[in-house]
């Protein structure tokens, strides 16, 4: 595609037919995923009035994803891709019809919403690795950057979009009517795969018990730990995962405390953050391939001033355009490492490396617990201060001792 006479790079990926599929289904599941997520939290506070409540949904969820992410990757190395994906689409369908089925009934309890978020957390370790290395079989190498910047860009899409339908439809038709749309986009993103060519396994014909899958898992790690690249990209990843990342999971309290408002001005807020989140994608999307270790690291410190910025923010009108910059480097920051794993790691590998990195979205989930109990003891601006200032020295850290990262191109 050409603009003013210059090659833009930004949608090159949808030359591939089963790319534009894949886009699609990321667009349905995506919505789902993170309208769960959004409303879950808020019916949580709303039931409880309790931070801790929060952090220990987001807790549960966190501990079943750090412990099966591994797993995850196997499954995405041993098994199709594809495959993998729509089998856990289903578990995400069944979670948010059961859910709304319990709310229409107005059976639907605390617990119920704690079960839940187990079995997202089940859905996220064991899928979403194979999804995410999906994009390097279905686009060429050189695109690869491209293609995971445009998935990222439809997971943005909906964190724009998801928040902002969730937070109208609880609002107006209910947290039944709300689960059961969410179910029904788990039904379009399975149908929507199905176009997609399904490509063999990289390692092994998906034989082996659970000692075999274990090994599998300790040749992952060793393999990491010997890449120095792979090795410091989720090392940094980890740390803004587990300071930066946490105070979204509280968000729909922190607004409720903060601005003593519903549900819908905390949509806004994400709906703010999505729009950031868009723009970084698409920059990224049109980037050659330099500099990007230097990015990557940029992209963390926007995560840690945006939330420093929220922090200290006494107005809704200067919150709301800082969420634009926290999402641009929580967008860009996953961006860049997705598609710096994925070119970097062997094709064998690529799923174990791909589930070590979504086992960050674990590591924020503890993060959410711990920040939910400090804000519940020093209030929640004070917890949010405190662990920005601590995201932005490692940082600091991180540029100056991180030759690696600094080079990487």
């Amino acid at each position: 595609m050409r603009l003013f006479g210059r090659r833009v790079r930004t949608f090159e990926s949808f030359r591939e037919p089963a790319f534009s599929w894949f886009f699609v289904s990321t667009l349905a599941q995506m919505y789902s995923a993170i309208g769960q997520m959004f409303v879950r939290s808020f019916l949580v506070y709303e039931l409880t009035g309790s931070y801790a409540a929060m952090g220990l949904v987001a807790l549960v969820g966190g501990v079943v994803q750090f412990l099966l992410g591994p797993y995850g990757g196997v499954l995405a190395d041993r098994f199709p891709k594809k495959t993998v994906t729509q089998v856990f689409q289903l578990v995400g369908f069944l979670n948010a019809f059961v859910i709304g089925t319990l709310a229409i009934f107005g059976i639907l309890e605390f617990w119920h919403l704690l079960i839940s978020s187990i079995s997202q957390g089940v859905l996220v370790a064991l899928m979403v690795p194979a999804r995410q290395a999906m994009v390097s079989e279905i686009v060429s190498r050189e695109r690869i950057m491209n293609g995971v910047a445009l998935n990222t860009a439809a997971m943005n899409i909906m964190q724009f979009a998801a928040p902002l339908i969730g937070g109208a439809l609880l609002a107006t038709a209910g947290a039944g009517v709300t689960f059961y749309v969410m179910a029904g986009c788990y039904a379009l993103a399975i149908l929507t795969m199905l176009p997609i060519p399904t490509v063999a396994a990289q390692a092994g014909q998906g034989g082996g018990g659970p000692r075999e899958a274990f090994r599998d898992i300790v040749d992952g790690f060793r393999y990491i730990a010997g890449h120095r690249v792979l090795r410091m990209i989720l090392l940094l990843s980890f740390c803004v995962s587990t300071l930066g990342m946490p105070f979204q999971g509280l968000l729909p309290g922190f607004v409720q405390d903060a601005f003593d408002a519903g549900p819908a001005l905390a949509s806004l807020f994400m709906t703010f953050s999505a729009v950031g989140a868009f723009l970084a994608a698409l920059i990224i999307a049109s980037l050659r391939r330099r500099g990007r270790g230097q990015l990557l690291l940029l992209m963390g410190a926007a995560v840690g001033a945006a939330t420093l910025g929220v922090a200290i923010s006494p107005w809704i009108w200067l919150s709301l355009p800082i969420m634009i910059f926290m999402g641009i480097g929580q967008a860009g920051r996953m961006t860049m490492a997705s598609a710096l794993i994925q070119e970097q790691a062997d094709p064998a590998f690529r799923g174990r490396a791909m589930s070590v990195l979504m086992m960050q979205f674990a590591l924020m989930q503890g993060g959410v617990f711990v920040l939910g109990i400090a804000a519940e003891l020093v209030g929640i601006r004070l917890a949010v201060f405190v662990v920005a200032s601590a995201l932005l020295s490692v940082l600091v850290v991180f540029g100056a001792l991180s030759p690696t990262l600094r080079r990487l191109q």
